[in-house]
């Protein structure tokens, strides 16, 4: 593996930023958070919201990512967090159409790295979705989302850091149990990297309580993912999930390069839901198989260093209305 330190150090066309005390709108990321979780009424929410044609749903989320081991020295750590709002509706007999906006900042922190390795801090990113479904018959359904995207290192224009695709697939309805089928990811990225990935599209209820479902990020991270759910209560699931992750962003230095970080999250999950309107879920985990890459403005490769698996946990809370 190349010493990404020792690129780093000998190229005269990276600088670094000097560390970044903790920026006004991650403070805002968390306090939706907090807002979500201590205004949940005791009676519930369900029973008081009234019926309508548009469901919206808004989430914030933070998840913390505890220390990892870099191979060429040092490590370090993130802290991470995501207010998301959507929306969807029914058209017709055959289409549901919706929009999502989410935002997002990850705040990576490196310690005791060789040749003063700090290659990013605080990233930012903002992601717009348009999540189309068709239903063809009783049998076969059709999906679509076009996503837009902007990534880049706080210092530097989110415009910088353009990324757009879409994933697309089709799901066959083989009993009220279960339906499968295939997908596509394709997404144009920073640096004019063309990224195909494929997508299972699944929904199994294997008993009453367990079912395994295709798992999803949040903000701007992107890769397939399976989820097994067991909700052996009206309010309470529990799940396990994994799916593989990359997420690239621009930096902010003076050569305008790319950073990337991908990895394997497994993690387990545990929900409370309030009615049909307010869920609250904790989640535990490690972070594995994760790599940090450096490239060009261009995308043409310059380092990368592998990271030991690392804990990650967090918390997530929905509200709908």
């Amino acid at each position: 593996m190349t010493n990404i330190s020792h690129r780093l150090k000998n190229n005269p066309c990276v600088t670094f930023s000097t560390p970044m005390s903790l920026r006004f709108s991650f403070r805002i990321i968390l306090l939706c958070l907090a807002i979500l979780v201590l205004t949940l009424p005791s009676g519930g929410l369900a029973d008081s919201t009234p019926a309508t044609t548009w469901r919206n749903t808004l989430t914030a989320a933070y998840a913390w990512q505890g220390e990892s081991d870099l191979n060429g020295g040092g490590n370090f750590s993130v802290d991470r967090g995501v207010v998301e709002f959507k929306t969807a509706t029914r058209i017709g007999q055959h289409w549901f159409a919706g929009f999502s906006i989410d935002y997002g900042e990850d705040r990576y922190r490196f310690n005791g790295t060789a040749g003063s390795f700090s290659p990013w801090q605080d990233i930012r990113s903002l992601q717009f979705g348009l999540p189309l479904r068709y239903l063809v018959n009783n049998k076969w359904v059709l999906f679509g989302l076009p996503v837009l995207r902007y990534a880049a290192e706080d210092g530097d224009s989110l415009s910088d850091g353009r990324e757009y695709g879409v994933i697309a697939g089709a799901s066959y309805r083989f009993s009220d149990r279960l339906s499968i089928g295939p997908g596509l990811g394709g997404f144009r990225g920073i640096g004019d990297e063309d990224d195909l990935f494929p997508v299972l599209f699944i929904n199994w209820r294997m008993t009453d309580t367990l079912s395994l479902e295709t798992g999803r990020g949040l903000a701007a991270t992107r890769g397939p993912g399976l989820t097994l759910k067991w909700k052996p209560l009206q309010q309470w699931e529990f799940g396990l999930a994994a799916r593989y992750e990359k997420y690239r962003f621009r930096l902010a230095d003076s050569a305008g390069n790319i950073g990337q970080d991908k990895s394997v999250p497994v993690i387990a999950t545990a929900g409370w839901r309030s009615g049909a309107a307010f869920s609250v879920t904790a989640l535990a985990g490690v972070e594995a198989s994760g790599a940090l890459r450096l490239e060009n403005s261009d995308g043409v490769f310059i380092a990368e260093q592998s990271y030991s698996t690392a804990p990650i946990a967090g918390l997530v809370a929905s509200l709908q209305f």
